[in-house]
């Protein structure tokens, strides 16, 4: 990996990622991480995956050895199979040892309307390490959620309508995460934007064009007033771009 912001220079990606990321008096640190092509199209035939490559993979592993949890959206975990994260090896693994961290980043879902398969690979106990997956969901989303989650998840009801984004931030920095991992959908990044939690965003763009009328990293209403982030790294491989930006 190249760095060409803010000097030039060759670096490994754990040595371009990583930085202290000191977590708020009530609630962990929140990176964002995404993928878009040139045009800004965030899936190809409904996953992210042919947008990627590689050295995409590789920032991806990097990133999560620095999460305690990874929050994603009902929706991705199914477009996506989510699975449980591998344990980060080599120097990311050395580094996370060092921090302290558990050996795996926890996964937590949110699903407001409880519409999760349990038969996905996360949910799958034979290949699942660590604590148990989280889901956060409503009471109605509870009640629609089949009895065999009991056994596949911890599952968290946070009462009527819809999810508090700020209290799962809470209840996740009680649980001792002192770094959560966004993964998307684009409409999780809205609220967790307009909620104002996201401390850091990590854009990766792939030198596809895609057209189509895909959404972008975040979908939803235009903001009342545009969050600003500031530039804080740039570098590219294999012809990807990778920035990241920190909240302002």
């Amino acid at each position: 990996m190249k760095r060409i912001f803010p000097s030039e220079m060759n670096l490994d990606p754990i040595d371009f990622y990583d930085q202290v990321r000191t977590p708020h008096v009530d609630r962990p640190w929140l990176l964002l991480n995404m993928i878009t092509s040139i045009d800004g199209s965030t899936h190809i035939s409904g996953t992210s995956g042919g947008l990627g490559g590689p050295a995409d993979q590789r920032v991806l592993g990097t990133l999560r050895s620095f999460a305690d949890v990874i929050l994603v959206g009902s929706g991705t975990v199914h477009a996506e199979n989510y699975r449980t994260p591998h344990a980060p090896d080599g120097e990311s693994g050395k580094r996370r040892i060092e921090r302290k961290q558990d050996q795996h980043p926890r996964l937590a879902v949110l699903s407001g309307s409880g519409n999760l398969d349990s038969g996905i690979p996360m949910f799958d106990q034979d290949e699942s390490k660590g604590a148990k997956p989280l889901i956060y969901t409503s009471e109605n989303g509870n009640e629609n959620l089949s009895e065999n989650f009991q056994e596949k998840a911890e599952v968290v009801t946070l009462g009527v309508g819809p999810v508090d984004l700020s209290f799962v931030l809470r209840d996740l920095f009680d649980r001792g995460a002192k770094v959560v991992l966004a993964e998307g959908g684009p409409s999780l990044n809205h609220q967790l934007v307009e909620a104002q939690l996201v401390d850091e965003l990590c854009l990766t763009i792939s030198p596809l064009l895609v057209g189509g009328e895909s959404s972008s990293i975040i979908n939803g209403p235009v903001f009342s007033d545009p969050h600003q982030f500031q530039l804080n790294g740039l570098a590219t491989e294999d012809r990807f771009l990778f920035c990241r930006y920190l909240s302002k």
